[in-house]
Order: structure tokens, then sequence, then C-alpha cells
């Protein structure tokens, strides 16, 4: 059937187009509005049927309709489609078919929009009609897009075909051009760096001003470093983080999280207690053991080093119980690249 082949070319040329289209720089503003034309193929309530068939609902169809996108995700648009004329309908009798209709978006990619509609069809008389659609949308900057739109609609009246009835059915196929109308959204403050913003930003929205602001590295490590100044990272002669020390290495985690290209490095510290060799495994295996926390914690390992120093490095007066204590400390360093 040559409108079977029309569909199933149309959708594979869309799927090609859009999977070409991928990397296309593209803009969705709220508003936008189309037109499109196409084919239509009517179900009888058994089979869909061409006019090379019979006489029965197949032809040409067109669309026009004007819509709205609420969020990033979610969108609606209201038209009017016309469709060729039909003697499909026993109820109504030969008549062109027009449908107003309602649709419900929904934005799984920037090229595939399926979508629910509902609305009034009209012929002779009126009668209520719904489904399903999907739409392919092909960016060609950011005012102009290609839309081949497939569209199922139901019927509740009954069609007569084979000495029976049963409810009816319209498939539409059809390619239009949209145009985004324009629309103001509020500034924003994206805290990423350039490299990561089209990973965490919203993929598919248009901002007045995007103000970009890099981590600063040196404030975050002097805060991460005070807490641990003040903090019981290990008990004595022990390399097992404490409860109070999760704490705060779970501000870490969560930190590097948000700004990926940050790397991290930990020294180990101890006080003079013991012999050279013991304090310089003690202070390379309480580096060690912050750093696995991170990695348990979700941070790639190749953003993280760290480093044993025994009690070679000294902050405070070793001869006092306050110095040691000073002495027997943890300090991360953040960089960013």
């Amino acid at each position: 059937m040559k409108i079977k082949r029309f569909v199933i070319t149309m959708l594979a040329l869309a799927a090609g187009l859009s999977a070409a289209a991928q990397e296309t720089e593209y803009v969705q503003y709220n508003w936008f509005a189309g037109i499109g034309g196409g084919i239509n193929v009517g179900f009888d309530g058994k089979k869909f049927v061409s006019r090379e068939e019979s006489h029965q609902g197949a032809g040409y169809a067109a669309d026009v309709y004007v819509g709205k996108w609420l969020n990033d995700f979610a969108g609606f648009r209201v038209g009017w489609q016309g469709l060729s004329v039909s003697d499909q309908f026993i109820d109504f009798g030969k008549k062109r078919l027009s449908y107003a209709h309602l649709d419900v978006l929904v934005r799984l990619h920037k090229n595939i929009i399926p979508y629910v509609h509902g609305g009034y069809m009209k012929i002779d008389k009126g009668t209520p009609a719904g489904g399903a659609g999907l739409m392919f949308p092909i960016y060609l900057g950011k005012v102009v897009r290609i839309v081949p739109d497939v569209r199922y609609a139901i019927f509740p009246n009954t069609a007569y075909a084979d000495g029976g009835r049963r409810p009816a059915g319209n498939l539409s196929a059809t390619v239009g051009l949209a145009f985004n109308l324009g629309g103001k959204l509020k500034p924003r403050t994206v805290y990423v760096d350039r490299e990561t913003i089209k990973y965490v930003d919203r993929p598919y929205a248009v901002h007045d001003t995007i103000t970009i602001i890099k981590p600063d590295v040196a404030q975050k490590t002097q805060e991460i470093n005070e807490f641990l100044r003040n903090t019981t990272l290990f008990e004595f002669d022990s390399y097992e983080i404490t409860q109070e020390a999760k704490f705060g290495l779970d501000q870490v985690v969560d930190w590097m999280k948000r700004y990926p290209k940050v790397t991290a490095k930990v020294d180990g510290h101890t006080d003079n207690i013991g012999t050279e060799e013991y304090n310089m495994v003690l202070s390379e295996n309480r580096a060690k053991a912050i750093v696995d926390y991170l990695v348990e914690k979700g941070i790639a390992a190749n953003r993280l080093s760290y480093e044993g120093h025994g009690f070679s490095q000294p902050v405070g007066d070793n001869d006092t119980w306050l110095g040691r204590h000073q002495n027997r400390r943890i300090e991360i360093t953040f960089n960013y690249d």
C-alpha cells in the first residue's frame, strides 16, 4: 500500500535527520507556532484504508498550531487539523474532517517529543476524539525547526465496514515548520565551570543571563582544613575514620561532585611518639583511609592523591600535649585545572 510505505519512509527519514542533528546548536523559547502538511489514512474499525483500495478516508492533511513550553520538559499546544474528504462514517456522510485539538507535550530528548491529544472532531456533526502522537523536531537554528509529526486519533463514533460498526480512527503524518515566538526567562546563576555546564545546566531553555562562577579552591581548602583541625579524625594509634570526621568528609564529596574538574591531595601527619618509620606508615595509612572513603562515596580515584609525612612537618611543639595534638592532622588541598 502506497500510503503505508509513505508513512514508514517518513518515520525513517525523521529518525535519521534527528540523529544527524544531535549536535546542532538549538534554542527553545517559551512560545512557538507551526504549520504542516502531509497525508492521512482512515481506519474503518478493522484496517487502515487508502484511496487506492476504496473511497474511504485517505488523502491529505494540514495542521496549524500555537504552543508553549511550561518548563524544560513539558508543554502544550492547541491547533486545528484539516483532513481530506471521507465518507467512511455512515453517521456523517461524505464531508471534510476538521479536528480542533489540545496536545500535552513531553520532551524526552530535543529530537523526540511524544504527546497525547484530545479535542473535537467535526465532520457534519461533532464528536470528541483523542489519541497520541510523536514529533521529531530538527533544529535549523535558534528560531526555525522542521517538524515531522505522526498522530493517531480515535473516534468514539462508529464506522461502517464489512457489515458492522466499530470505533473509527485516523492516522496522519505531516511535515512542517515551527517558529519560536520568544519569551523572557529570568537570569540565573550557574555554579559550574564552562566545560561541565552542558551536563548540569537546563539543556533546552534560553537564559537572558548566565553567570558562571568557578570554584574557589583556596577558600574551600581553608574551610575544610579548619574543620579537620577541630575534629577528632582517628582514635589513638588508628586509621579508622570517626563518625564525626565522616560528616565533614561528606561535605567534601558533595562539593567535589558539583565541580568535576576539582582534584584533591590528602596529606597525613603525626606527632613524634614512636619511631620515624612507624609514624611514616601511620600517616600514610591515615591519608589513604581518607582517600578510600571519598572514593567509596563516589569520587573518581584519578581525582585524588595522598602522601604520608610522619612527624617531619610539625606545626606545634611536640614537647607539649597541645602541640602533639596539632601535629596529628590531615590536610586536604584542592586544585582546579
